[in-house]
């Protein structure tokens, strides 16, 4: 059994676990936390003492070019590449005779008598005794054909995991790995092609989660993974499964209640290929049938939520009856489920120009800002710029006035986009609105009359932080000193708008710039605190630097000398001004 191994070394297993968790794992070897070590055909097993009162289980299978597959019952072992698992393959690395040799599991079972294996399991159930629920499923066998299948026991098997599960932070991952070894019974009933087997066993899993879904959080996904294995094979059920009707009844059901649950539950993607399914595999006459479950399913009440719940039944139900729904079904669905997008695309094929008009004129403010686009897709974006015009005028959406201001861009109405542009940067003042403004007056030949006029605007309105951003843009460097000093204490705009104004004026004004420096190295000194600290001497490096390009280091001298007598009590700053060479 020696040779079932290959040679392994440092690099495979860094390449494995990655190099923090080899050296990490490399500690918990080193402390002789692997405990009970084995092999056992060509995988290595054990367990590591973490940081749980329980040791975790660890599995490592090799295959001919490495390590083949791995696994730890810690938080985030699933796919066995932690630190635990470094650890376990250092020791196997460096202490090989520390494995004792065990047989294959089925050669160990396979060698004991009936009455033994009876034996087994009864002392096995004492310790735990849960898995007596596992005596209750039926197990797949090739020998006998089409094995009877009870869903209520696979279903108390879900429930007994969940109830088991307890109340921690990875609490979901227990479950869905107690769970996933139920599920295995379906994968195994679908390899011997009993599609009838396997439909029931992810049928009544896929239904115990789904009821106990809500009881647990599941922000890693593990229970919504098992979903995803059941709408799976489900699916193989349905492609394998020939025409036997209960089977494939059963089937497009399950795949419903997920796909409706999923809805119901806001939509988070739980089981989300079931609609996929659904539509690949059922027969015109099963789509009937699931168009059925899907008006019956759909709300009619007036909320946002039912309106949302009508828009996601809508879509599918629309994918579903595709093949045969005329045109005026086909808007008939729309108006029903609120599918307004769908239903003025479709107008706009038929031509029924003013209707798709009208029908967009009803959406909301996003609503209208994708009929735009649809609009435009059809050549039709001149039809629904009124729409904008007016929606402009009391949206708080700017969105919707970017998107007509660059359809007149795009036909070269500039006067169009440069009155749309000044309403947008009346509305909101901002740098980059500002900029939009001038090139566009700029294009037309208007800028030199209407920036004056902007200016004063603003600095009537105080509006000093956004004028300093003008000026530091267009290189005013007098002006961007006098506006910065202008502003109003806590404005948006903060320390960071000094600094670029004493960056910008260190070359021809670098007294002005000196003072915005020191001034804030001092503010940040007081503030206390490592990172003001190291801030404040960058600052004062850079006043060191101007100092020295203007001959001035004896000033420099005193200064910095002043900083540290006013500050000598404080050892963290005497650090990092050492560090900072000051």
């Amino acid at each position: 059994m020696s040779d079932t191994i290959p040679a392994t070394g440092e690099r495979p297993i860094s390449d494995w676990v990655g190099p923090r968790n080899l050296q990490l794992g490399r500690s918990y070897f080193e402390s002789d936390a692997i405990i009970d070590p084995r092999r056992q055909g060509n995988a290595v097993k054990g367990w590591c003492q973490g940081s749980m009162h329980q040791p975790y289980s660890l599995h490592v299978a090799f295959g001919a070019n490495g390590i083949a597959e791995a696994h730890c019952s810690c938080p985030v072992g699933g796919g066995g590449r932690c630190k635990h698992v470094g650890a376990l393959l250092l020791a196997w690395l460096e202490r090989p005779d520390a494995f004792r040799v065990v047989e294959e599991l089925e050669t160990v079972l396979q060698q004991r008598s009936k009455s033994e294996l009876v034996d087994l399991i009864k002392r096995m159930l004492q310790l735990e005794p849960d898995l007596e629920t596992l005596l209750e499923t039926a197990l797949p066998d090739e020998n006998r054909g089409s094995t009877p299948v009870n869903p209520e026991a696979y279903r108390r098997q879900v429930s007994s995991a969940f109830r088991l599960g307890g109340d921690d932070w990875i609490a979901s991952q227990r479950v869905a790995r107690d769970i996933g070894v139920t599920l295995d019974s379906g994968d195994r009933f679908l390899a011997l092609a009993d599609h009838a087997g396997a439909g029931i066993v992810y049928r009544a899993v896929a239904q115990g989660i789904l009821e106990h879904y809500e009881t647990m959080p599941d922000e890693g996904g593990q229970l919504a993974d098992v979903v995803d294995r059941c709408v799976e094979g489900l699916g193989n059920c349905l492609a394998g499964g020939g025409g036997d009707a209960v089977v494939r009844e059963n089937c497009l059901q399950t795949l419903f209640d997920i796909y409706r649950f999923d809805v119901d539950f806001g939509g988070v993607g739980l089981g989300e290929a079931a609609p996929d399914l659904m539509l690949e595999h059922a027969t015109e006459e099963e789509k009937g049938a699931i168009a059925g479950w899907v008006r019956a399913a759909m709300p009619r009440g007036d909320s946002w939520s039912d309106g949302y719940h009508r828009r996601a039944y809508g879509r599918f139900l629309l994918d579903l009856e595709m093949s045969h729904l005329n045109d005026d079904s086909f808007l008939g669905i729309c108006r029903e489920c609120g599918l307004l997008s769908e239903l003025v695309d479709r107008l706009l094929s038929l031509g029924r120009l003013d209707d798709a008009v009208t029908e967009a004129d009803m959406g909301g403010d996003y609503d209208l800002l994708t009929l735009a686009d649809i609009f435009r897709k059809h050549g039709r974006a001149r039809m629904v710029e009124p729409l904008l015009e007016k929606r402009i005028e009391t949206s708080r959406d700017n969105r919707l006035a970017e998107w007509l201001k660059e359809r007149y861009r795009e036909r070269g109405e500039l006067a169009e986009a440069l009155d749309l542009a000044s309403r947008m940067l009346e509305r909101r003042p901002h740098l980059a609105g500002y900029l939009e403004v001038r090139d566009l007056s700029r294009a037309l030949g208007v800028w030199q009359d209407s920036r004056p006029q902007l200016l004063d605007r603003w600095s009537a309105a105080g509006e000093y932080g956004l004028l300093t951003d003008v000026y530091l843009e267009e290189g005013e460097i007098d002006l961007s000193l006098e506006s910065v000093n202008l502003r109003r204490p806590g404005s948006f705009y903060d320390v960071d708008q000094l600094i670029r104004v004493a960056q910008a004026a260190s070359e021809t004004h670098p007294q002005a710039a000196l003072h915005i420096y020191r001034q804030q190295a001092e503010s940040l000194i007081e503030a206390r605190g490592r990172d003001n600290y190291r801030q404040a001497c960058a600052y004062l490096t850079r006043v060191r630097d101007l100092y020295r390009r203007l001959s001035q280091e004896s000033v420099w001298a005193e200064i910095i000398a002043g900083v540290r007598e006013r500050h000598r009590r404080l050892p963290a700053l005497k650090e990092e001004l050492n560090q900072a060479g000051l």
